[in-house]
């Protein structure tokens, strides 16, 4: 189970970091790793991922890290996560905090099918957030129903 959650997590901030690069350069992910996943009573969890990153431009800060995971398009996991500072012209490891929750209408049985089934044809991922330059000027980024299975190509 941790593999499938430490998967859609890694998706989510391989989008985040690697869009910013149509305006800034080529970001990189270079390493990820999935450090902790701690429940949270049956439906919540917080995540830590470590995730490397090259970044040959600008300091540039993402927040406002909002993520919706959904299944054959029905809601199952809201993800957001704290704000993140990238260093201008470094490759270094940060540290990323997830908050998630189960949707209450979804069973959390049905993520047992992404272990049976290397299939990730049914999940979508929503994700915005807000990239912002050091000095302060920012743009809001928002993607919708992006595959999963297209997302782990850029990991």
């Amino acid at each position: 189970m941790k593999k499938a959650v430490g998967l859609i997590l890694m998706a989510i901030a391989a989008l985040c970091f690697t869009s910013c690069s149509k305006s800034l350069k080529d970001v990189k992910i270079t390493s990820y790793d999935v450090t902790s996943v701690t429940p949270l009573g049956l439906s919540a969890f917080d995540a830590t991922i470590d995730v490397g990153v090259d970044n040959p431009s600008v300091q540039f800060t993402l927040s406002r890290i909002n993520a919706t995971v959904k299944m054959d398009g029905t809601p199952c996991l809201y993800l957001n996560a704290d704000d993140v500072t990238v260093a201008p012209r470094s490759e270094k490891v940060y540290t990323l905090i997830l908050h998630g929750t189960l949707d209450k209408n979804f069973n959390p049985f049905s993520l047992l099918t992404l272990l049976k089934s290397p299939d990730l044809e049914p999940v979508t991922i929503d994700v915005s957030y807000h990239g912002a330059l050091k000095g302060g000027l920012g743009k809001d980024f928002e993607y919708t129903d992006i595959q999963l299975k297209d997302l782990t190509g850029r990991i």
